[in-house]
C-alpha cells in the first residue's frame, strides 16, 4: 500500500507530547473531547520525590513531577485500559516498516523521543536548538512522496515529514528516557472506559500514593523531609554541589524542566511557568469536579492552584539567591511545609469527593 492516512480527533495541548498521541487515540474511540492534561495529571504531574546520593554531580535531587515516559505509561495503562510496546535502538527502516504495518491495521504509532531541531513546523527550534525529548503520533505515510503524516501536541493541523528528515530526528543519543529510532505501539482494550471512571480510579490511586507512601522520601512525607533538611545542604555539600542542587529544584518546578531565563541572563519573561504544573493540575480537577458534581474536587483544584503560587515564590527566592541578590534561604522550610499542608488537604479532598460521589450512585 503506497499511501495510508488515518483521521483522528486531535487534541492540541502544549507540553503533553508523551501523552498527546494516546489521548488522541482515546478521545477518537470515545468520540468526545477530553480535558487538557488529563492523562499527564493522572500519572506524572504532582508526584514528588526527594533523593540523596553519597557521590556524583547531583548529591541532592528534588522532583515535583515525574516526567519519565515509560514510568508514566506503566503507572496508569491498566487504569485507562491500553497495552503498549516500546521498540527502540533498531534500524530506521525496520521501525518504519513496523509503523506502516500498524497504520495499515488502523493503529497509529507514537514516534520518539526525537529531536525538535528537525521539525520545520516549530520555527523557534528548527535548525536552531536541539531538543531530543519530543514525541509525535504517526497517523499515515506516503511512499511515493517519501513522507510520514503526524499529529503534534502543539499544532492543530496534520503535518508532513519527509522520511530523510524523520530519520535524522529519530537518530538521538541513548538516554534514560529513550534510545534512537524509538516507536511505541498502542492498543486499547475492546471496551473503552469513560472519563469519569478513569478519573475516579486514577486519582484514587494517586491520592493514596501521595498521602501514604511506603518510603519517607516520596509524596507528602518527602516534602516534609525536604523542609527539615534543606537548610543543612549548605553545610553538607561543597559550594558547587549546593548550587547544582538548588538549580535542580528550580529547573524541575517548570511546567517542563527548564532553567529560568534570569539564570541564563535572559531579560525576557519566562514563557514557561515555574509552578510545577500545579495550575494545570488544579484547573483539571475543577473542570472534572464541575462536570461530575464532585464539589471536593473543585476545592482540591483550587488548593493545587494556591500551592502553585507558593512554588513559584519558592523558585523566585532560590533564583534570587543563586543570582547573589539575597544571602539566605531561611524562608524555604516554611514554604515547603506550607506546600505540603496544602497538597495534603487537596489529596484528602480528592478521596472525600470520590467517596461522596460513589455513595450517590
Amino acid at each position: 500500500m503506497p499511501k495510508n492516512v488515518i483521521e483522528l480527533r486531535h487534541k492540541v495541548c502544549d507540553y503533553t507530547c508523551m501523552w498527546n498521541g494516546i489521548e488522541d487515540l482515546y478521545q477518537t474511540r470515545l468520540d468526545e473531547d477530553i480535558p487538557d492534561y488529563f492523562f499527564f495529571c493522572l500519572s506524572g504531574i504532582g508526584k514528588f520525590v526527594y533523593l540523596k546520593f553519597r557521590d556524583g554531580d547531583m548529591r541532592r535531587m528534588v522532583s515535583w513531577n515525574d516526567g519519565r515516559t515509560k514510568k508514566m505509561y506503566s503507572s496508569i495503562n491498566d487504569i485507562i485500559g491500553f497495552k503498549y510496546k516500546h521498540i527502540e535502538g533498531r534500524k530506521f527502516d525496520y521501525i518504519m516498516k513496523r509503523a506502516k504495518e500498524q497504520i495499515n491495521n488502523e493503529r497509529p504509532v507514537i514516534l520518539g523521543c526525537l529531536d525538535m531541531y528537525y521539525l520545520d513546523y516549530y520555527p523557534k527550534f528548527y535548525c536552531k536548538e536541539h531538543i531530543p525529548i519530543h514525541y509525535i503520533l504517526m497517523v499515515g505515510y506516503d511512499d511515493e512522496e517519501q513522507c510520514a503524516y503526524v499529529y503534534d501536541c502543539g499544532i492543530r493541523d496534520m503535518q508532513k515529514i519527509e522520511y530523510e528528515t524523520l530519520k535524522k530526528a529519530l537518530n538521538i543519543e541513548k538516554t534514560s528516557i529513550s534510545d534512537k529510532n524509538s516507536i511505541c505501539l498502542i492498543e486499547f482494550d475492546e471496551e473503552i472506559k469513560s472519563v469519569r471512571e478513569i478519573a475516579i480510579s486514577g486519582f484514587y490511586e494517586k491520592a493514596k500514593e501521595m498521602l501514604n507512601s511506603n518510603v519517607g522520601f516520596v509524596g507528602i512525607s518527602g516534602m516534609r523531609k525536604l523542609s527539615k533538611e534543606i537548610l543543612s545542604w549548605e553545610d553538607e555539600l561543597t559550594v558547587e554541589e549546593y548550587e547544582t542542587a538548588l538549580r535542580n529544584i528550580v529547573v524541575f518546578t517548570g511546567t517542563v524542566p527548564i532553567i529560568p531565563n534570569k539564570l541564563r541572563m535572559i531579560e525576557d519573561k519566562d514563557e514557561v511557568e515555574h509552578q510545577a504544573a500545579r495550575r494545570e493540575y488544579g484547573e483539571l480537577l475543577v473542570t472534572l469536579g464541575e462536570k461530575y458534581g464532585f464539589e471536593q474536587w473543585k476545592v482540591a483544584g483550587n488548593l493545587f492552584i494556591k500551592s502553585g503560587t507558593i512554588i513559584q515564590e519558592m523558585t523566585d527566592l532560590i533564583v534570587g539567591y543563586l543570582m547573589k541578590e539575597s544571602k539566605e534561604l531561611n524562608r524555604l522550610p516554611n514554604m515547603i511545609n506550607e506546600i505540603a499542608d496544602i497538597e495534603e488537604k487537596a489529596y484528602q479532598n480528592i478521596l472525600e469527593g470520590i467517596n461522596y460521589g460513589q455513595s450517590r450512585k
